[in-house]
């Protein structure tokens, strides 16, 4: 009895992996401002900083702890930051990159984590069933897309001399073979009524005018994107999350 309904369980729980994995291919709208293009002045083209990705990597232990894995975040920062610059080249706009084995001034770093917390206030409250109040507009009661990092990165605009920033954001957990043991029983002790997280995907990029700070373009991709250790992995993550991206 106990064998048919961990097999039983196990068909559930093989059924919601395929169609979480299905569902999660579908990627997010992109939100943008209504800016009907670019603007810079004094150029021939808007210049376009890339910031260092934000990526980290972690295994997911049986009991749900994440452990950070500095070998696998090396290789996909590395792999997803070539490919961002490779497919931001595309674009008609000049790349500045930032130096390599340099580290971020404490101001680029407090920017990257305030955009990584915007972003994920934008996951939320744009994309999500919740929406703010205040970003609901009289036209057509829609909710606009108004988000900004503040003017303040108008310092870092300054120092690379550059229109805009790209910033990108990206987490993986992986799934020990323990805990998908444990989400296993899990889902046969409750015959399928819970099942236990096995490992997420998410990531988020954004296009900010350092004049303003305002975000200008904004999209996200979650599960089944592509593997960000491996190249080839890499490029299909960025041709879909820097997919529309301005200035083609």
């Amino acid at each position: 009895m106990k064998n048919t309904k961990i097999a039983a369980s196990c068909r559930l729980l093989g059924l919601a992996l395929i169609a979480l994995t299905l569902g999660a291919c579908v990627a997010g709208n992109v939100a943008v401002r209504q800016v009907e293009r670019l603007e810079f002045a004094g150029r021939d083209k808007p210049r376009l900083l890339v910031m260092t990705p934000d990526v980290k990597y972690y295994l997911q232990t049986a009991s749900g702890m994440l452990q950070p894995q500095a070998e696998w975040t090396e290789a996909a920062r590395r792999h997803f930051g070539e490919a961002l610059i490779s497919y931001a080249g595309h674009r008609d706009m000049e790349l500045v990159t930032m130096p390599e084995n340099t580290p971020l001034s404490e101001e680029e770093i407090a920017y990257q984590k305030l955009y990584s917390v915007v972003g994920q206030t934008i996951l939320y409250y744009h994309y999500g069933q919740f929406k703010l109040p205040t970003k609901k507009t009289a036209a057509r009661g829609k909710y606009a897309f108004d988000w900004s990092l503040g003017d303040g990165v108008r310092g870092i605009a300054e120092k690379y001399n550059a229109d805009y920033a790209l910033f990108s954001y990206y987490r993986d957990t992986q799934a020990t073979g323990g805990r998908i043991l444990f989400a296993i029983l899990a889902a046969a002790a409750t015959q399928g009524q819970a099942a236990a997280q096995l490992g997420s995907e998410t990531g988020f990029a954004a296009l900010v005018d350092l004049r303003s700070g305002d975000i200008v373009w904004f999209n996200h991709v979650t599960h089944g994107r592509g593997e960000l250790r491996n190249p080839g992995g890499a490029d299909t993550v960025v041709s879909q999350l820097l997919r529309d991206l301005p200035g083609s």
